[in-house]
Parts: C-alpha cells; structure tokens; sequence
C-alpha cells in the first residue's frame, strides 16, 4: 500500500532531480513488463514531474496511457520528449 508520505517524498525527490535524469530513470523502465502498484505511482509521479518542469510528454503519456516501449530523450529545444 502507497501511503501519503510516501507518495509526497517521491514527488519532492524527483523535482529535485533534473531532466535528464528523469529521462535515464524512463529509459531504465522501458520494455519491463512488471507491474504493480508501486510502479504505477511511480510512473505517474514521473511523468507529472515532467509536464511541471516544462516538458511535453505527448510521445508517450496520452493523458490516461504511459508507453514503455521505446526508450526516449529530449528534443534539440529540451522543450519536448522523442524517441530515440
């Protein structure tokens, strides 16, 4: 079970992060089939982060779907995610 605290501490630290970093931390997910509850707000909380820093997730994140199958990096701009 996800508590709040934990859920708040994970979003505090990746904001800290950079974007590149949290672009690493999306590779090293891509093409892993596992799955759980975890993961999911993890994911959730990594994508969020990238939208509040400025960045446009339209590559992998539909507004309900993360796709994992393609690893990914910035654009020449840094404005915006594309598959690498």
């Amino acid at each position: 079970m996800v508590t709040e605290k934990y859920f708040n501490e994970l979003k505090e630290n990746m904001m800290q992060k950079s974007v590149d970093s949290l672009i690493s931390e999306f590779n090293r997910q891509v093409g892993s089939n596992a799955w759980t509850s975890l993961r999911g707000v993890h994911d959730s909380v990594l994508i969020d982060t990238l939208i509040a820093k400025g960045i446009d997730v339209a590559t992998i994140y539909d507004g309900v779907d993360i796709s994992f199958k393609h690893k990914v990096k910035l654009s020449e701009d840094k404005t915006r995610i594309i598959l690498a």
